[in-house]
């Protein structure tokens, strides 16, 4: 919009304005956003079981028995990268074999990958490149379906992510979390966990505190060990929650393998929820949805864009059960 010689966006116009900027905003989700956000829910649910789990997946937030566990796919659209693409954007500053670590990464190998990368730099370099690939700084950069999160789970909230958007994203909400613990202080989850805490769990720890980040191999083995913390939380997390996998590959990584171990030692383990891209056949369909609900986890599937599709079915949550 050009006013005399200077040109200026629709919404700063609005926005100085704020009746109007209200009036049009309002105009807007209901006349045109959310229709659409309902014609792509409606086109998602008509695929395969899609609609019988969504249901059972609204029936477990009613009982606000649904914690949500947030994977890098999420913040893509804050222009974080996902983990393969991290891992390589890491490989540029070291001189480690780039066909070695194409071969890890599509082999689902990340902690061997990041082992590649860590035997050919140093520390120093190694924890300045994670920092600031993963930080955000400004909360006008989060965008996409994980704006929808604070809405729809206010208490408890875990995430594989090094990054720092969720506590961002929370606090310019007005609903900080109270507690986010990692590492060594996730033990103290049970005690804090009361009607009023907001906490969030940092699975695998932070990218400014190299001592509670979990990235190697050396530091998954010491995460993931027998009787560890991580271990012993989420296993009881998982085995009294329905888990919402949310921009997670769910591939045969160490967080799947306790999944599993919880699955296989306590059959009343209510079932877990995840939203995924159908695979490119039947039959690979099939065995994907076979290798994850033998874990209790139960996909809902879709052929459309990432966002658009987790739009869609958070924005249903909401419009059902949300805050």
């Amino acid at each position: 919009m050009l006013i005399g010689s200077t040109q200026f966006a629709p919404s700063e116009v609005l926005r100085s304005f704020h009746t109007a900027y209200q009036h049009e905003m309002h105009s807007w989700m209901n006349d045109i956003w959310t229709p659409m956000q309902s014609d792509i829910r409606d086109e998602v649910l008509r695929y395969h079981a899609n609609e019988d789990r969504y249901t059972d997946l609204k029936g477990r937030m009613r009982q606000e028995q649904v914690i949500p566990l947030v994977g890098s796919g999420m913040s893509v659209a804050s222009g974080l990268p996902i983990w393969s693409e991290f891992l390589l954007k890491i490989a540029a500053y070291t001189q480690c074999s780039l066909p070695d670590l194409r071969l890890l990464i599509s082999s689902s190998c990340f902690e061997e990958a990041a082992d590649l990368i860590e035997s050919a730099t140093n520390p120093r370099l190694l924890g300045e490149r994670i920092t600031h690939n993963l930080r955000v700084l400004d909360s006008n950069d989060i965008d996409g379906p994980i704006l929808l999160l604070p809405g729809l789970f206010s208490d408890v909230v875990l995430t594989t992510n090094l990054d720092n958007i969720l506590e961002l994203l929370y606090s310019i909400c007005d609903i900080a979390f109270t507690h986010v613990l990692n590492g060594r202080d996730i033990p103290r989850y049970r005690e804090l966990r009361e009607p009023r805490a907001k906490i969030l769990l940092k699975l695998h720890g932070d990218h400014r505190d190299q001592d509670e980040r979990v990235l190697l191999s050396r530091e998954y083995d010491e995460a993931y060990a027998e009787g560890s913390a991580l271990r012993d939380e989420v296993g009881l997390i998982c085995r009294n929650n329905s888990l919402l996998f949310l921009g997670c590959s769910l591939g045969p990584d160490r967080t799947i393998g306790l999944i599993e171990e919880a699955s296989a030692a306590d059959e009343r383990m209510p079932n877990h929820y995840t939203f995924l891209p159908k695979p490119d056949s039947e039959s690979n369909l099939i065995d994907r949805e076979h290798f994850l609900t033998e874990r209790g986890i139960f996909p809902i599937w879709y052929d459309l864009p990432h966002d658009d599709a987790i739009m869609a079915l958070l924005d249903g949550l909401h419009l059902d059960v949300g805050q």
